[in-house]
């Protein structure tokens, strides 16, 4: 199956090189669309890859008709509509870690220049004015640097403080104490942080909490000497409520990169010297540039080709760690909630997933994904499964079955209808393989792919070869076969899986051959 990529927004080529060297990848690259050139272009296209000119809205996705993933080459995605992208079951990823290095090393870079006012004298300089005098700045050593978020970027951030002997306070309700201590970071509350640091540095995400976190009532928490520096998301500190605290001298300077509304023109801060502003300058480096790119271009192959990627945003924990760890969990459970679902027919009232012990969330949503892909009118993916299953009035829920578990890696799920309840296991194994386990009380192993029969038949001699023969007649190949049953004279489970389709001419006859009782047909 091929998938065709639309690049914009100058995406680096390397990002470009890592998506063309993919077998079947059809790769366009249109370095910059206007809106209206992006919602005629988008509708062929499986995934779109941005950085942050283009404004993926609820407009552009809906247009989208075969989109599957839109992908950020870079850490914010204010400029994609989540809920609209959710709804479609549009996964969207982002490529946090590769402009990681770039963003701490400007924070720092921003907090060396209001420490020593490089920009202010390089700006004199520039002119022919020589006043040294003027600019007599402040050590870092010994200085206390508080820093509001703590997490790939804040820890680089600390990291280079303390080889400038800072002692660092860190805020971040999401990072464990030990992670702290690790860190040599002593983990502070925002007012604490705000009334004790000389330098305070913001790498938190927007969100409802985080705007306008550092506003008037903050900023008259801090030192009169202090500086602050936001290289993270414009809106988090307060630019209107900045902008009168500098010229008050109410804190000593400070440092932006990321503004509320970009580009940025506002002419609040002319005629300030106490304020270095740069053009979202954080990862705008070359090596970044290629990092970003290959890191997003990387999430999209992978969610194309096995429906699976790390560094999901609108998929409560995907992140890359878990992808990489639970990969064969998620790929049963989707394959479970599939076969149970053609099991057992006609509508899904209530999905069950079902484990020996807790399990990350997003192997159930692959269960819920599996249950309903084969019969809903919607896109079902990973990403609106849930979404989907309420909207249509399934319950979903987990349980804890440690007694039906038959290997230590297993999961389980149980698929009820108006009149019928199926109920199928998987297994993990040693190698990362997975197999089919169990069909309600059956035991069985069997490979979670391609054209399955299952059949149940009376124990009795005859009934399998005269179901084999009747494969055989119409150019059926058997790829596996079992028979299993509970005890000897009881019915039986012969599960076939055949390379190919069946038709049901075939399903038929098999159907009426003596001790047949049920049968029924699995894609997978």
């Amino acid at each position: 199956m091929g998938y065709r990529v639309l690049c914009t927004d100058g995406f680096a080529e390397t990002g470009q090189a890592e998506l063309r060297g993919r077998e079947g990848f059809d790769v366009e690259f249109r370095p910059k669309l206007t809106h209206e050139e992006l919602l005629a272009a988008i509708e062929p296209f499986d995934a779109l890859v941005v950085r942050s000119a283009s404004n993926v809205d609820r407009a552009v996705i809906e247009r989208g008709k075969n989109l599957k993933v839109i992908a950020r080459a870079g850490v914010g995605t204010d400029n994609i509509d989540l809920e609209a992208a959710t709804e479609r079951g549009v996964l969207v990823v982002n490529a946090p870690a590769g402009n990681t290095v770039s963003t701490a090393e400007l924070a720092f870079t921003m907090i060396l220049s209001l420490a020593r006012h490089v920009p202010q004298a390089a700006r004199l300089m520039a002119d022919g004015r020589w006043e040294k005098k003027r600019f007599k700045g402040n050590e870092l050593a010994h200085k206390t640097l508080g820093i509001i978020g703590m997490g790939r970027i804040g820890r680089e951030v600390a990291r280079r403080a303390q080889a400038f002997q800072m002692r660092v306070l860190g805020m971040d309700p999401n990072l464990a104490e030990d992670a702290f201590e690790s860190l040599g970071v002593r983990r502070a509350g925002l007012e604490e942080i705000l009334g004790e640091s000389d330098y305070i540095t913001v790498h938190s995400p927007l969100t409802k909490e985080t705007e306008n976190m550092i506003s008037a009532r903050e900023i008259e928490m801090m030192k009169p000497t202090a500086y602050i520096v936001n290289c993270a998301r414009g809106g988090i500190v307060n630019e209107r409520d900045l902008a009168n605290a500098l010229r008050e001298g109410m804190i000593a300077g400070a440092a932006l990169d990321v503004y509320t509304k970009e580009p940025f023109d506002d002419p609040m801060f002319n005629g300030l010297d106490n304020v270095v502003l740069t053009p979202h300058l954080g990862a705008s480096t070359s090596e970044a540039q290629d990092a970003v790119a290959v890191e997003a271009a990387a999430a999209v192959a992978q969610y194309l080709s096995e429906g699976m990627g790390p560094n999901a945003v609108n998929l409560a924990g995907a992140d890359g760690d878990t992808w990489r760890k639970f990969r064969s969990h998620i790929h049963i459970a989707e394959k479970l909630g599939s076969m149970a679902s053609q099991l057992a027919g006609g509508r899904a009232r209530r999905i069950s997933f079902l484990s020996a012990g807790g399990t990350p969330r997003i192997i159930a949503l692959a269960a819920v994904k599996g249950a309903l892909q084969a019969s809903a009118d919607d896109q079902v993916t990973i990403v609106n499964a849930e979404k989907l299953a309420r909207e249509s009035g399934v319950t979903i829920a987990d349980e804890l079955v440690s007694d039906r578990a038959d290997f230590a890696d297993s999961l389980g799920v149980r698929i009820e209808t108006k009149g019928k309840s199926i109920e199928a296991w998987g297994a993990v194994l040693a190698d990362g393989s997975t197999k089919i386990v169990r069909l309600d009380d059956y035991r069985v192993e069997i490979d979670p792919r391609g054209t399955i029969l299952f059949i149940h038949n009376r124990d009795m001699p005859g009934v399998i070869g005269r179901v084999a023969t009747v494969l055989g007649a119409k150019g059926t190949n058997i790829a596996e076969m079992q028979n299993v049953r509970k005890r000897q004279g009881e019915d039986a489970l012969t599960v076939i899986g055949v390379d190919g389709p069946v038709e049901a001419e075939t399903l038929a006859e098999i159907q009426k051959e003596d001790g047949v009782t049920a049968v029924s047909l699995v894609s997978l």
